[in-house]
């Protein structure tokens, strides 16, 4: 028996299928990454070009499917698309940041795993972006979902210790090992890593706002994210300019 599944979802990335569909990923509220056709939204009638225009980032959706078994597949064939009443309209900077967190989401995340926090949490993102009047506020957004996002994924960090269970100190400086944690470096030693200090470190983790961390921790959650997305360069990342 056929059970309908309603969600609401943001579009994550979507490209052409067939002659006149589209495959699109969503971030849905409880499915978590989800692949699904859209038929006939690749002409030239009316309806299509409605269902184009929704089919845009950072647009709230309302979409259903027919989930016909316990191992459904992760491409399913949309019968509802409509949009919700919440739209965050990202321009500029904004707009460019809102795509890399697109990016990361569909890179990193697995079809189909339940993820209500993370869904919550990239709502949070778009609207923080939404509100920030600055490039150094708009960072600050992106480093906090960059964090969020790893501990949902499971590959969290405590920013309290370093990785031998000592407290962090604010007039240290560490190097991070993934799945390790922080480990303190010392000048002497030449190493091809991020170096973080104590004080950004500690800052960062009582959610304190610091225009002069930011670029100590952009650099480090570069190469923290790095690890897990392999060597396939962000493509967000190329349209700042100095990036």
């Amino acid at each position: 028996m056929a059970l309908e599944v309603q969600q609401q979802a943001y579009v994550l990335h979507k490209r052409p299928y067939r002659e006149t569909s589209l495959l699109v990923t969503f971030l849905t509220s409880e499915k978590g990454r989800q692949n699904a056709v859209i038929k006939g939204v690749r002409g030239q009638s009316k309806s299509s070009r409605i269902k184009q225009a929704w089919l845009q980032p950072f647009q709230s959706l309302n979409i259903s499917w027919l989930e016909r078994s316990v191992h459904q597949s992760d491409l399913v064939n949309l019968r509802l698309l409509e949009p919700s009443s919440v739209r965050f309209p990202l321009v500029g900077d904004a707009s460019i940041c809102g795509l890399y967190l697109n990016e990361l989401l569909y890179r990193l995340l697995y079809p189909r795993i339940a993820s209500e926090s993370i869904y919550e949490d990239y709502q949070q993102a778009l609207l923080g972006l939404a509100k920030a009047g600055t490039r150094f506020e708009q960072a600050w957004v992106l480093r906090k979902f960059e964090f969020q996002l790893l501990g949902d994924l499971g590959y969290g960090f405590d920013l309290s210790v370093d990785a031998n269970g000592l407290p962090i100190d604010e007039n240290r400086v560490y190097r991070f090992i993934p799945e390790m944690g922080f480990i303190e470096h010392f000048p002497s030693q030449d190493l091809q890593t991020t170096i973080l200090s104590g004080k950004c470190i500690l800052q960062f983790l009582e959610q304190k706002y610091s225009e002069n961390c930011l670029n100590e921790m952009k650099k480090f959650f570069r190469q923290v994210l790095a690890y897990y997305l392999g060597e396939k360069p962000v493509q967000a990342r190329a349209l700042f300019q100095g990036e």
